[in-house]
């Protein structure tokens, strides 16, 4: 039986980039959100969307979407069920703490065979920055249909920044209560960053040793501007803000 893992986080942490990084190693298969509220995202189960018709793609949703919403449980226990070496998925903390989800977290949980993944960015600026370009329609990753050449612009409002990073935080203790006796390995977006190979080793080494993870690389690349200062209209004012500050300068 595989080994079942899932990686949690909050949303701008690397659980793309992760998700199909481990996707592209033999042995192992990573669903992506199975329990989003509206649809099923990213099952892995061979289904080549660029080969399939609109209509293909369409009954496919639907019927993934209804076999979750009549069985959760039994859907994520099968989903978990791989015959490889491992088999996970992802979840942010917003599904993780939805309380539509609460049996199917308490089954994960409480099974002492899933081992987790967390995922952390240490700049809560720019993990806060990354988001609201997202929800603003902006580039975010090759994966998604990014494009390099699209131009998004914010304006951080610091207050409302505040608030979003204290609620992050509060679900990483949580999060961290919740599986304090369980098999866990915590991996932050900037050491995937700078060197991913490095990392997916790691994650492997968790999982399985018998993994082989040599000579992987990232399976996305990012799309979007690394300057503050191309996205972030009011970086001055950033600057000039303690509670801000390091994170600006934090290239």
């Amino acid at each position: 039986m595989s080994v079942r893992f899932v990686i949690v986080g909050a949303p701008r942490t690397g659980s793309t980039l992760l998700v199909r990084t481990l996707n592209s190693i033999a042995g192992v298969r990573c669903h992506g959100e199975l329990l989003q509220r509206n649809v099923v995202r990213g099952f892995e189960d061979g289904f080549d969307p660029e080969q399939a018709t609109a209509q293909e793609r369409k009954a496919r949703a639907e019927r993934l979407y209804a076999e979750r919403e009549a069985d959760p449980h039994g859907f994520i226990t099968e989903a978990l069920a791989g015959d490889g070496l491992a088999t996970g998925l992802k979840i942010t903390y917003e599904i993780f703490f939805d309380a539509r989800w609460q049996a199917v977290i308490d089954q994960l949980v409480g099974d002492p065979g899933i081992r987790f993944v967390h995922l952390v960015r240490h700049n809560d600026l720019r993990r806060y920055v990354s988001e609201e370009i997202l929800y603003a329609g902006g580039p975010n990753h090759s994966g998604a249909g990014g494009r390099a050449d699209e131009s998004v612009r914010i304006t951080v409002d610091i207050e409302s920044f505040l608030a979003r990073r204290a609620e992050i935080a509060a679900s990483a203790r949580r999060f961290r209560a919740l599986v304090a006796e369980r098999d866990v390995l915590e991996i932050s977006y900037e050491a995937m960053a700078q060197d991913i190979g490095a990392e997916v080793a790691r994650v492997c080494a968790f999982l399985d040793p018998a993994i082989e993870p040599s000579g992987t690389r990232a399976a996305l690349n990012k799309v979007g501007a690394t300057d503050l200062r191309e996205t972030v209209s009011n970086v001055d004012e950033l600057l000039a803000h303690a509670a801000t500050r390091d994170f600006v300068l934090a290239q």
